[in-house]
């Protein structure tokens, strides 16, 4: 071979920002199914790149059936740090995981894991403090509020409980699962939070509409809430979605058409980002 011939040895190794992936690289997961909508990653690895930082978090789409053998990998990967996780494993991870914040054992749910140099992993649960960090940088005042929420799973459960943490006022959810919105009263119990099932029939008296549904994303395209029903909001009160991909979702599209102040997925993902990179060690 001469010198022309030469293989590059920085030929086909993956950058990651101005650092190259090797084999001493330290890696964080992103899971759930699907994963095409995470954030995360973008947020993560352009840390790691600004930071010097020889870590990568890779994205995988695992669902509920592939879940329990993902998290017994984890445990004897010795070169991983963790993962984070969305739908539709959060409720799932509590039973997997060794051990698991207050408020992850509360909500009954986990979406970030930590493991240890024993491969022991330790569960939290940031969906509701980075849900509420977001849109309290938006502009809107939590303590003595009152909230329609759409969607009883694990993000909305978790919205809820750190609604009423907060000093919320009052909340009506919606779910389709019924059972959901009776787990989700039973963990809200004496936080001194009214909370009425169903969403109204008219918003006035509220201000903030919340979808914490799947519904407004490619495959489940809409909105739980009616443009006339938003349209009860006062002019100038808030729209937020839990959704990430679309950013701008139907239900966003159309209370931005009637003078509400919108707030989209991206905000709960970099309102939980610093909660979720300390509990990583990362």
């Amino acid at each position: 071979m001469n010198d022309q011939e030469q293989v590059n040895p920085r030929e086909g190794i993956l950058a990651a920002g101005e650092r190259l992936v090797t084999g001493q690289t330290r890696v964080i997961f992103m899971i759930g199914s699907p994963i095409t909508q995470a954030r995360s990653p973008y947020l993560f690895n352009t840390y790691f790149a600004d930071h010097g930082a020889d870590r990568i978090m890779v994205p995988v789409d695992v669902g509920a059936r592939a879940l329990p053998g993902f998290v017994e990998m984890i445990r004897e990967a010795s070169n991983c740090d963790g993962f984070v996780s969305t739908i539709p494993n959060k409720g799932s991870l509590l039973d997997l995981v060794d051990d698991a914040s207050p408020t992850a054992k509360a909500l009954a749910s986990v979406n970030v894991v930590k493991r240890g140099a024993d491969g022991r992993l330790s569960g939290d649960m940031a969906d509701g403090a980075g849900f509420w960090n977001g849109v309290s940088r938006a502009g809107f005042e939590v303590r003595g509020s009152s909230v329609v929420l759409a969607g009883a799973g694990a993000a909305g459960i978790a919205i809820a409980h750190e609604f009423a943490e907060r000093g919320g006022r009052r909340l009506a959810v919606w779910s389709r699962e019924h059972r959901e919105i009776e787990a989700l009263i039973a963990v809200l119990s004496g936080k001194g939070l009214a909370v009425e099932p169903g969403i109204p029939l008219s918003l006035d008296g509220f201000s903030m509409a919340i979808n914490a549904t799947p519904v407004g994303m490619a495959y489940a395209p809409g909105s739980v809430f009616p443009r006339e029903l938003l349209a009860t909001l006062r002019r100038g009160n808030f729209a937020a979605d839990a959704i990430t991909e679309p950013v701008e979702t139907q239900f966003l599209r159309d209370a931005a058409a009637i003078g509400l102040h919108t707030v989209d997925g991206r905000a709960m993902t970099f309102g939980q980002f610093e909660r979720l990179r300390e509990f990583l060690g990362v």
